[in-house]
């Protein structure tokens, strides 16, 4: 983990050296599809540990080549404005298993990062070199993975405050996904203008258990002809640390949340600058004891995708005074029409995205565990 950025370690490429690869952390991003990472000789890079990848003294690496024996060029823009551009090569990649054992795909299709303007150097001995895409389509990471079928897993550990360590886990694949039905319940999937992103269908949202007003139709998906495609709607992806949510619905939370709040006297509503909307101080540290949880409903899930405190808020002391405690919603307004499930929202989730068939699956799970 860095600042609620969930990583995977890769081992890329063939080298003359014991282990013979060399070992990257990838950003888990299920909103997109082509893994890339930064490679040497990248005109804007990012700071990182190690180095960028040395792809020329790798004795596996290939240029993609087109039909005209050219370089593939690729080029990423994100829903935060952040872009990567670089060309699309093969390599050989090495994967870590809870066995052992190591797992070897060859001819892995992934992007070299030639020009990068991202954030992740601005973190002091930032780990991250690139992106691990695992959304919708053919280079998708879960879909270069033969045994997958198409299917894969994770469960993202509580990191807050009060953790101690920083908690491992594994992503899973195929049939290495430990089967659970007790209190499992799904949502369907789906790919919308062509994106690498999977969509949910959101229809509404609870404050312990006590429903908000708010029209489904403000989730709803939306044909706009000037674009030829929809806007709106939900997606659910690890790469997006606080969920966003569209205009009107996050005013209702924010407005249930106060009525919620306004029964305690011993909270008082402060701005932090710390760029969420809701913060409270409290007149004593009590952690996340006596926050609510949320709900967000889902089509076809009887129970909801239900977030514990742990996961629908911040709590953090102040600078000045390491006596006093203040917390803060964990979400944030949506710069667009589309609301997004991010992945502070998702701990201590088992979510199975399975995608031949369209449908994810989710339950309560100790994540800490290292399942």
């Amino acid at each position: 983990m860095q600042e609620f950025l969930y990583m995977v370690k890769v081992g890329f490429g063939t080298f003359k050296s014991n282990p013979p690869f060399k070992e990257y952390y990838l950003d888990l991003d299920t909103g997109s599809t082509l893994t890339w990472m930064q490679c040497e000789g990248c005109m804007k890079c990012f700071d990182q540990t190690p180095n960028p990848f040395p792809k020329n003294n790798s004795t596996s690496f290939q240029l993609a080549l087109d039909e005209n024996k050219k370089p593939c060029p690729y080029s990423i823009t994100y829903g935060d404005g952040t872009k990567t551009s670089g060309i699309v090569a093969r390599e050989t990649i090495h994967l870590n298993s809870n066995i052992n054992t190591k797992k070897i795909v060859r001819d892995f299709v992934f992007g070299c990062g030639m020009v990068n303007n991202l954030d992740y150097g601005e973190h002091k001995n930032n780990r991250v070199a690139g992106i691990m895409g695992l959304g919708w389509g053919k280079s998708s990471f879960v879909n270069q993975i033969k045994e997958s079928k198409g299917i894969f897993s994770y469960c993202l550990p509580i990191f807050n405050l009060f953790t101690k360590s920083i908690p491992r886990t594994y992503l899973r694949f195929g049939d290495d996904i430990l089967s659970q039905t007790r209190n499992a319940t799904a949502t369907k999937m789906s790919k919308v203008n062509g994106n690498g992103a999977y969509y949910i269908n959101m229809q509404g949202i609870s404050i312990d258990k006590k429903r908000l007003n708010i029209s489904k139709d403000v989730f709803a998906l939306k044909f706009d002809a000037k674009i030829n495609g929809y806007r709106g709607g939900c997606i659910i992806d690890s790469g997006t640390p606080y969920s966003r949510i569209v205009g009107p619905a996050y005013e209702k939370l924010i407005q249930g949340l106060e009525s919620y709040f306004s029964k305690d006297k011993n909270l008082k509503r402060v701005k932090t600058g710390n760029g969420l909307d809701l913060c409270y101080v409290r007149g004593k540290a009590e952690g996340f004891r006596n926050l609510p949880e949320v709900t967000f409903h889902l089509q076809g899930s009887k129970l909801g995708f239900v977030v514990r405190p742990e996961g629908v808020f911040e709590v953090a002391k102040k600078p000045s005074n390491k006596s006093i405690e203040y917390f803060c919603l964990a979400m944030m307004r949506s710069k667009t029409q589309r609301s997004t499930l991010g992945a502070q929202q998702q701990m201590n989730q088992r979510i199975v995205y399975d995608t031949w068939k369209k449908k994810l699956v989710f339950h309560p799970e100790d994540c800490a565990k290292n399942p």
